[in-house]
């Protein structure tokens, strides 16, 4: 992991405390004398460079009103409506340049805010917005005039300066910073401290500079096992790697002539280059046994690469349990299951295998690789293959096991979806569906009818409405909600429906109002006395209102006694129970999304 200094962060991250108020008038003034007019732009010189701002927003924007002690900056462009009204706020971006070193610390920070766009033989140029909220009073114009002059700058610049355009992709696309071979290295962190191997961090090993057998190796990123991989650049006073690694390999050559010289104890050899690394980067002290070489970089398409996608390979172990199966070898194994797998599996291991092969299932549904989502993905599709292959009593069994695979994250659960056929994966929307349909859990509302376990609920679903449910609309309406994104509301007879829907195909119901007889949730339906709550619910759960929200009161009418209401702390959901002349008179469910609407 590269180390910032804490100057760095500061200088590059937002505004902060960096910024020295001066005199309005005075700095704006001397930005109009530092530019040069045009007919439609103004420009202005910083380094060396020409930065032209058109002068359309002449009336709109402050260049540089506050002052700023960083020789990567070039200009610093504000709102100024904003920092007319509070002084050192309405910091839209700056135009930085950073010299090779430099942009190497950015390729290995969080790179929060920044982003390059151009570069020449010496420098790269980008810009650097703020991480804080600089525009409280009017985001949408302030988020506008950011985004039309990034635009045009980013254009103008480059040809300008006559700069060569750049992708910061042109990195984090790579899989490996440089070509050639490459050794993986699995580092124990806690091994020297106390002897665990509990946690393991991958290092990845390449030759910078020589290819082969007189080549040095150098930790060129390193991946965490939560699957967060950081590339690691040596910043050695400003130098680049490319420099510095060229150095390191002259010097290498230099004793390598010597008869006593030991390639074991150098940077030829891969361990004792990871032993320096975590040395100098992590101020760690290893010890043998702190260090193992791995097959590869512990990238999950790897690790799922591993498996032999037989069952039979993993089966026994899983019934004996004499050693653990990883979820690597067993998931794999599942995209080849059809549907007389099972039977297969109940006639060679009898009923010795289903509660091992479940348990091993349930413990691998979900990925601990939190940054890798590639690691959840696979384990969606894996199981999602299983799930359509199984039928009976093992479609049940699973159906737990993809339901809480798609309620953990829906979006990861979609893109999952791509993998399968057109007709797999319109066959898993529609089992999915009817799954939330029948689980849909406390915060559901039960559909009169046939089917007693039909219901609607606050829950995500793979298909929008009706939901793969028996409810015919009466009107539809869709906006965009700011903050939100698109909002659907359906009104049936007696029933609203309000959802949200993402762009991979998820549809968040967060509003279920109705307040026709039969519609239930917790056995207390529409049309029922009052005295039936207490039947169902604890005097505890539910909260008496003389008066209900004025979001609910704006659907259901004023013309009630007063309400009940269950919201549980801490959950930004709740159940309303609209009582009048003694009987329920409507039902609620409300997802407040960003607080209890109760």
């Amino acid at each position: 992991m590269t180390k910032t200094t804490a100057g760095q962060r500061s200088k590059t991250s937002s505004s902060g405390s960096l910024l020295l108020p001066v005199l309005l008038t005075v700095v704006f003034l001397a930005a109009l004398v530092s530019g040069c007019a045009s007919d439609k732009v103004t420009l202005y010189k910083r380094g060396g460079m020409t930065i032209a701002i058109p002068k359309d927003y002449a009336d709109q924007v402050l260049i540089d009103p506050v002052e700023i002690d960083d020789d990567r900056i070039l200009i610093s462009l504000y709102q100024k409506s904003t920092y007319e009204k509070e002084p050192g706020t309405g910091l839209l971006f700056r135009v930085v340049r950073y010299t090779e070193a430099q942009y190497e610390q950015f390729l290995s920070s969080d790179h929060s805010g920044q982003g390059f766009f151009a570069k020449d033989d010496a420098h790269y140029y980008g810009f650097s917005s703020p991480t804080d909220v600089q525009a409280p009073y009017d985001w949408e114009a302030y988020q506008e005039l950011a985004s039309s002059l990034k635009d045009f700058i980013k254009t103008d610049f480059t040809k300008r300066n006559r700069l060569t355009a750049h992708d910061d992709n042109e990195f984090f696309g790579r899989t490996y910073t440089y070509d050639g071979e490459h050794v993986f290295i699995k580092y124990y962190p806690y091994y020297a401290v106390d002897g665990s191997k509990d946690e393991v961090w991958t290092l990845c090993l390449s030759q910078p500079v020589t290819p082969g057998d007189g080549g040095i190796w150098c930790v060129e990123r390193w991946r965490d096992q939560y699957g967060n991989v950081y590339p690691y650049f040596p910043d050695e006073d400003g130098v680049p790697s490319r420099e510095y690694y060229a150095d390191l390999q002259a010097e290498i050559d230099t004793k390598r002539q010597d008869p006593q010289f030991d390639p074991k104890t150098s940077l030829l050899n891969p361990e004792h280059a990871a032993s320096e690394f975590v040395k100098k980067a992590f101020g760690h002290t290893p010890r043998a046994g702190s260090f193992e070489r791995a097959e590869n970089s512990g990238a999950p398409s790897e690790l799922f690469a591993q498996s032999t996608g037989n069952i039979h390979d993993y089966m026994p172990k899983l019934i004996a349990s004499e050693e653990p199966v990883s979820a690597y070898d067993l998931l794999p194994c599942l995209a080849n299951f059809t549907t007389n797998t099972w039977s297969e599996l109940k006639a060679t291991y009898g009923s010795e295998w289903w509660d091992p092969f479940w348990n091993a299932l349930r413990d691998a549904a979900l990925s601990d690789m939190l940054a890798d989502s590639s690691d959840q993905i696979l384990r969606n599709y894996y199981l999602g293959k299983a799930f359509l292959a199984a039928d009976g009593a093992y479609t049940e069994m699973i159906s737990d096991i993809v339901l809480r695979q798609w309620r953990y994250d829906s979006r990861l659960y979609n893109i999952a979806m791509e993998r399968f056929s057109d007709d797999e994966a319109a066959e898993l929307r529609s089992r999915l569906s009817y799954l939330v349909s029948h689980r849909g859990g406390t915060f559901s509302l039960g559909i009169p009818g046939n089917d007693p376990e039909l219901s609607l609920s606050l829950n995500t679903y793979p298909i929008e409405f009706p939901f793969d449910v028996n409810l015919t609309e009466t009107s539809r309406e869709s906006f965009n909600a700011e903050g939100l994104g698109p909002v659907t509301i359906i009104e049936c007879d007696g029933l609203q429906l309000k959802y949200l829907e993402n762009s991979e195909d998820a549809y968040y119901l967060y509003c279920i109002r109705t307040v026709k007889e039969g519609f239930f949730t917790k056995g207390v339906a529409v049309g029922d006395p009052e005295e039936k709550l207490w039947d169902h619910w604890m005097p505890e759960e539910l909260r008496k209102l003389d008066q209900i929200s004025h979001e609910d009161e704006g659907w259901f009418g004023d013309d009630y006694d007063y309400g009940y209401v269950h919201a549980p702390q801490d959950s930004t959901k709740s159940i309303m129970y609209l009582i009048r002349d003694g009987r329920v008179a409507g039902i609620g469910l409300i997802d407040g999304l960003f607080g209890s609407m109760y």
